[in-house]
């Protein structure tokens, strides 16, 4: 396998077409195909299933892109650490983080982060733990951040570093009529928000925390897909929700104001994600540290 093949065949299955990819390439498309139809023989197995309609990837195809797409971005990591070992702090750092992690740990971050970096090219992505882990493995990310769900990760491949562990709480609209409520019984025929289960084995805090008390679970439910969503329903109707600690304190000012409810304490850990075997390059090794210092300082209360 050679780069080239490599990059004409990553072009081609995003582009799903031997004439865009050749036009991205900025190559005539008998050349494309010409490089296509190379690597396949010296691979042994065909890459795409051919239609009228383009290309599409065969299963051979999709193993080859998750380490195409590996090598590449393995390759652009090595030019910039070259350069910085000369002493610069360029290159790419591309890190993607849940809404919790982007409102409470990432603006200081990247204040602290560009005062030594400030000519790196950060990419910042909201993402989901479950659906980031194949970017993770691929490479086009460099770590993620977020609340680590139940279950394992895959630690022949991943690693975890713990950054913060940060307990849920309850809430609502300021001048909410359920604002004085102590129990969860009290809130049982509440409008409760609660995330579109993403992975089998996630299990909301909405149901923990009611199993958890020996209740039945709320009846009027709404599920949301975003952050946003949760926080427009949250400060403008009557709907109530979870939210991480340090999150509900960036998020008050929304007009929002915790339910003290008394219930066991329902903490998840906010940690780090990268590939096991992958070394960061100095510039996200330093995204990290200030990640760290950031997380560090959440948990003493510092602003």
């Amino acid at each position: 396998m050679k780069l080239q093949q490599l990059q004409v065949f990553i072009a081609v299955a995003r582009e799903s077409s031997l004439r865009s990819a050749a036009r991205s390439l900025n190559l005539a498309q008998p050349s494309v195909t010409r490089i296509i139809q190379e690597l396949e023989a010296d691979l042994g197995v065909e890459l795409f299933n051919r239609s009228v309609r383009g290309v599409d990837l065969t299963v051979y195809g999709l193993a080859l892109q998750t380490r195409a797409t590996q090598i590449l971005e393995d390759l652009q990591r090595t030019r910039d650490e070259l350069v910085q070992i000369k002493g610069s702090m360029l290159g790419r750092v591309s890190f993607g983080a849940n809404s919790s992690i982007a409102f409470t740990l990432l603006p200081a971050t990247i204040k602290r982060f560009r005062e030594k970096a400030p000519d790196a090219e950060l990419v910042l992505t909201e993402v989901n733990f479950r659906q980031s882990m194949n970017r993770l493995r691929d490479g086009t990310l460099d770590l993620i951040a977020s609340h680590m769900l139940p279950g394992p990760i895959d630690e022949g491949v991943l690693r975890s570093i713990p950054l913060l562990s940060s307990d849920f709480v309850v809430m609502a609209r300021q001048g909410h009529p359920l604002a004085n409520a102590r129990t969860l019984a009290e809130l049982l025929d509440a409008q409760w928000l609660s995330p579109i289960a993403t992975d089998p084995q996630h299990v909301s805090n909405l149901t923990r925390a009611y199993h958890r008390a020996g209740l039945p679970l709320p009846q009027r439910v709404t599920h949301y897909s975003s952050f946003a969503i949760a926080l427009g329903l949250v400060s403008a109707t009557d709907m109530l929700g979870w939210f991480s600690r340090p999150l509900a304190a960036r998020i008050a000012h929304y007009g929002l104001q915790e339910i003290h409810v008394d219930m066991p304490v329902m903490a998840l850990q906010m940690s780090v994600i990268i590939r096991k075997h992958h070394l960061l390059t100095p510039v996200a090794r330093y995204f990290l540290e200030c990640l760290q210092v950031s997380a560090h300082d959440v948990a003493k209360g510092l602003p």
